[in-house]
């Protein structure tokens, strides 16, 4: 087997083939979320070397804007590959020169896109016999670059892989233990959503966390309930890919990143040469300013923390408040589950401070004790002077929390 979507869709290796051996077309930009079709299609692609791009389903025309991208078109191809084995399937794949375009998720404010050779984005995936037995929990959204590392370090490694994108708790926790999963790579909004747990999961040998900042918390809670994985922090993005890595919330800047990587104003810059093909990006002296900002923990050693993003800053009467602070003072609360802070216009103070906050099922918690819980921890003007209780905070189409 080789990828159980859910409880009524699943896809194997023979499936791949017998497609591959019997299709003349394949859809240049597939619309997700049709799993099966969505991979089969895919694989299609690569193995006859055709570009593609990878588009989520509530992706909008307007966002695309892209008048060479077929969408949902099937499209003849002149004397398709033939492939008889999983071994020739799995080498054509790595061999491949086709080119993957992927979609921002738009949550710096407008939606790029980004070709990335194959090559480069399979490149760091470890293929071994000590790998045969993982089985992965697909937790990412599979039209964005996390997913499709996902997807191809568990295809190339002949693994099993089940989706728990965007899937209950209690979904994510049963096929935890029904499948023996062994590698977890999502965000950390994910991973707070799993929590608190009554149990541990030994099954479980590595975790990623990406695609949003964490914190030193969410590490410990995360090592607590899995205690057999090892934890690898990521930094990364659909524009260059994973670029650091770490076991908990502070970074380094390594040997191949010297003279592509700077730090303005605290800001983090990158070099055009660490990103896919595009021409939507504005470049400084050949850098992009990325919008992180960064804090140094060791300057010698080169050894940073993210802090938050510049445009979340929020001006609270002159002060500057990193609303990623508060959050995760509030989420160390047992009775919350989720949290968003962000600002909210003020005549007088220019913004004041707000929370969206999703409690526990069983949760009574109230306004009052909430600022009692904050009272001490952080200061005064940082504590939300607005707090709003949803039954769920919308998630991004990545399983992010939305930017208000």
């Amino acid at each position: 087997m080789l990828f159980l979507s859910d409880k009524q869709h699943s896809l194997s290796y023979q499936d791949i083939l017998d497609h591959i051996n019997t299709s003349y077309f394949y859809k240049d930009c597939f619309i997700y979320p049709d799993l099966r079709s969505f991979f089969l299609n895919w694989i299609f692609a690569l193995v006859n070397e055709k570009n593609i791009a990878l588009v989520d389903a509530d992706i909008s025309e307007k966002e695309i804007e892209d008048n060479n991208l077929i969408i949902n078109k099937v499209i003849e191809i002149e004397n398709p590959k033939r492939i008889s084995s999983v071994e020739d399937l799995i080498g054509i794949i790595g061999d491949s020169g086709s080119e993957i375009t992927l979609f921002t998720s738009g949550t710096t404010g407008f939606t790029r896109k980004f070709a990335h050779p194959l090559k480069n984005l399979i490149r760091k995936i470890n293929i071994s016999e000590d790998r045969k037995n993982d089985v992965w929990g697909f937790a990412f959204n599979p039209t964005h670059v996390a997913g499709v590392q996902v997807f191809f370090q568990a295809v190339l490694n002949q693994n099993l892989m089940v989706n728990v994108f965007m899937s209950p708790k209690d979904f994510v926790l049963d096929a935890i233990k029904k499948y023996g999963i062994t590698n977890l790579s999502s965000t950390p909004t994910f991973y707070r959503l799993l929590f608190p747990l009554k149990e541990t999961f030994e099954s479980v040998k590595k975790i990623t966390i990406g695609g949003e900042k964490s914190d030193s918390h969410l590490i410990s809670e995360v090592v607590k309930a899995f205690p057999n994985a090892r934890i690898n922090n990521v930094y990364g993005s659909t524009e260059t890919g994973p670029l650091f890595s770490s076991q908990n919330d502070e970074f380094v800047i390594t040997e191949q990143h010297i003279g592509r990587i700077k730090m303005v104003d605290d800001e983090l810059y990158i070099h055009k040469d660490l990103f896919g093909q595009t021409t939507q990006l504005k470049l400084i002296d050949d850098f992009y300013a990325t919008g992180d900002l960064i804090e140094w923990t060791d300057n010698e050693q080169g050894k940073f923390r993210f802090i938050s993003r510049k445009n979340e800053l929020i001006n609270v009467g002159g002060y500057k408040v990193n609303p990623y602070e508060v959050e995760e003072e509030l989420t160390k609360h047992p009775e919350i589950r989720n949290v968003r802070v962000y600002g909210k216009s003020n005549a007088v103070l220019g913004n004041i401070i707000c929370c969206e906050v999703e409690l526990h099922a069983d949760s009574d918690l109230q306004e009052k004790d909430i600022r009692l819980f904050l009272n001490g921890t952080i200061q005064n003007f940082k504590i939300p002077r607005k707090i709003n209780f949803l039954e769920k905070i919308q998630l991004t189409r990545t399983g992010k929390k939305k930017i208000v």
